[in-house]
């Protein structure tokens, strides 16, 4: 599935067997394993009060078994700022699951094929700003004796559905509570940067923009310029959102390593980086000293895009290419001045002959 809401990557904690899972899925154990398909991972839905929205939702069976499945209609929240979603069950005094009713709710999901649920929602006319609704598929796994190795399924899949009543009291805004660089010199490219960003509003809503990159703090001259959020992830309303981004146009610049086309770890884990360097890339792409990263960061407030600008400064200073060259200059001035004591040696003796 591709996702092109990020900003809620979803992840679904079912205490009863299901753990937690990514849409791609993750096996809960050992043995054989049942993968489930939604589409599409999320819905952007504007809905005025006392209307109705009906919407197609897909599900897939990647497995050779007919399995009986459930729907549900969960509620969602931010989880942390690293996108993924909270889903959690609608409070008991919450009536804003009555509004969705799914058509069917159960089903047997034959292997390899694609079921259509159709999923309604009726907003009353003293409908709320904005709901947040998980649209939960839940497999029953089939029984087998205790001895035998129980069949997993890769995660319970949701498709979480955004709800914008285009209320008259909504209200848009943003913050940016941090821009930075990881690094305050790096050695080589990448440079990475964080952002996070504070929805004070009270509704959802996607800021995006670009990262800019000069030699200059007025950002004269800009040398390069990285999209922001440009697949528009969402942030909830009174949450926090971090994102990361990279520089990455200079040679060198060091890559993760691969062998035979597979990422290379160490042995923690963690990727193992090298230094590549492209000699067709311009003279110009060669990074070296201070530079500044400039945030342009943009929303939609309801009445027109409103501009948020944050900036930081970063050194990029190879420092064992320098060390190299002046450890190479600094042997050719040993050599030359023992040469020229040699040849001056040479010259005397010649003369005296």
């Amino acid at each position: 599935m591709v996702f092109r809401f990020r900003v809620l990557l979803v992840v679904i904690a079912v205490s009863m067997g299901l753990a937690i899972m990514l849409p791609t899925g993750h096996a809960l154990a050992a043995g054989p394993t049942i993968t489930l398909t939604t589409s599409p991972v999320s819905l952007n839905l504007r809905i005025k009060p006392g209307t109705s929205n009906v919407q197609t939702l897909q599900f897939k069976n990647g497995s050779s078994i007919p399995l009986p499945m459930t729907v549900q209609v969960k509620v969602f929240g931010a989880y942390g700022t690293s996108g993924e979603a909270a889903i959690t069950d609608p409070p008991a005094n919450n009536p804003s699951a009555s509004y969705v009713s799914l058509t069917p709710s159960t089903f047997t999901a034959q292997p390899n094929v694609w079921t259509a649920v159709k999923m309604t929602i009726n907003l009353p006319k003293s409908a709320g700003l904005g709901y947040y609704y998980a649209i939960v598929f839940k497999p029953t796994l089939p029984t087998q004796a205790p001895s035998a190795r129980s069949t997993t399924v890769k995660g319970s899949n949701a498709i979480l559905v955004l709800v914008d009543s285009g209320s008259a009291n909504e209200k848009r805004q943003v913050q940016v509570t941090n821009f930075s660089a990881t690094k305050h010199i790096y050695q080589y490219l990448p440079a990475h940067f964080n952002v996070t960003i504070r929805n004070t509003g009270n509704i959802y809503l996607a800021p995006s923009g670009d990262i800019f990159i000069s030699r200059h703090s007025d950002m004269t001259d800009a040398i390069a310029n990285i999209p922001f959020n440009h697949a528009a992830a969402n942030v909830l309303p009174n949450s926090n959102r971090s994102f990361q981004t990279s520089w990455t146009d200079g040679f060198p610049l060091f890559q993760q390593k691969q062998l035979a086309g597979q990422p290379v770890t160490d042995a923690k884990g963690r990727p193992v980086q090298q230094l590549v360097w492209n000699f067709s890339s311009p003279l110009s792409k060669f990074r070296f000293g201070k530079y500044y990263a400039q945030l342009a960061l943009t929303y939609n407030d309801g009445t027109g895009n409103r501009l948020v600008v944050s900036q930081v400064s970063f050194w990029v200073v190879p420092w064992e290419l320098i060390l190299m060259i002046l450890g190479a200059i600094t042997g050719l001035i040993i050599i030359w001045t023992y040469f020229k004591k040699g040849i001056k040696k040479l010259w005397r003796k010649f003369i005296r002959r």
